[in-house]
């Protein structure tokens, strides 16, 4: 009798008794991994600020303060924000002064723009919207009674700009010196232009009267919302007898510079040189 049919059959057997004992086999479901996207924030007690408002577009924007630094970019319409600012711990009952700075496209800065202490009771504040001044900058600061200046800045597009005009009279003479100057100046009624899609104005300064002026403007963006004004610039308008003595003293001072000097030279060589084959011979 040989093996195999007893080994067959106590398997056999085995089977049949218990059919725990039975094996298979079984292919493992694909279980598919999704990667989810979670965002995480949290706070460690320190305050945060959301900061926004509207300005100039495509600017910096700097914010500063005690322990405070960051800056943003504006957007095409003029919106900015700051998300996400931490304020430093306070020393009395208000967090640090914060100011808001304005570099537009040509490199104009606003005066900054302060926003008033924030009581430090809570730990998170939403401030805005802060309108930011526009940029104000002069083709030129001193014109002749003729001529015209223009005056131009950026601001938030499709918005009022104010111009405010002051006619300087306190220029002073030595028969009415004083050891304090009076602050005497003529406002002109002031007036209203619109920016442009991009945010730009522009307007002429008058050229009538020879005296010093002085012109700032602000944004209306809306009757319950008004920027703070801009930088205040100085202009002067000189009279023709001036304006002559200016152009003369100016081209007396071109004579000096180095290429002009050169050529003064050269033409004295030449005429030095012409005289010379001039004169007869001994």
């Amino acid at each position: 009798m040989t093996k195999t049919p007893f080994v067959l059959l106590i398997l056999t057997s085995l089977f049949l008794i218990d059919n725990e004992l039975v094996v298979y086999g079984q292919t493992p479901p694909n279980y598919s991994i999704t990667g989810l996207l979670v965002s995480i924030s949290a706070s460690i007690g320190a305050p945060i600020l959301k900061l926004w408002g509207y300005g100039a577009p495509n600017s910096r924007v700097e914010l500063s303060g005690d322990r405070v630094s960051d800056f943003a970019y504006t957007r095409v319409d003029g919106y900015f924000e700051f998300p996400k600012t931490y304020l430093p711990q306070a020393t009395d009952i208000f967090y640090p002064e914060l100011c808001l700075t304005e570099i537009d496209q040509a490199g104009r800065v606003t005066p900054p723009t302060c926003i008033p202490r924030l009581l430090a009771i809570k730990d998170s504040y939403n401030v805005g919207p802060v309108i930011l001044p526009p940029t104000l900058s002069l083709t030129e600061g001193v014109i002749g009674a003729t001529a015209q200046s223009e005056a131009g800045g950026i601001t938030i597009p499709n918005s009022e700009v104010r111009v405010v005009l002051a006619e300087d009279n306190a220029n002073q003479r030595l028969v009415n010196f004083n050891i304090v100057k009076p602050a005497l100046a003529y406002y002109i009624p002031n007036y209203t232009i619109k920016s442009d899609n991009q945010g730009h104005f522009s307007f002429n300064m008058p050229g009538v009267n020879p005296n010093d002026w002085r012109v700032f403007v602000f944004t209306n963006y809306s009757q319950e919302a008004r920027s703070p004004k801009s930088n205040t610039l100085k202009f002067v308008i000189i009279s023709p007898t001036a304006s002559a003595i200016e152009n003369i003293w100016t081209f007396i001072l071109s004579l000096f510079t180095f290429p002009a000097l050169i050529i003064l030279e050269i033409v004295v060589i030449l005429l030095i040189v012409s005289k010379d084959k001039k004169s007869p011979c001994t």
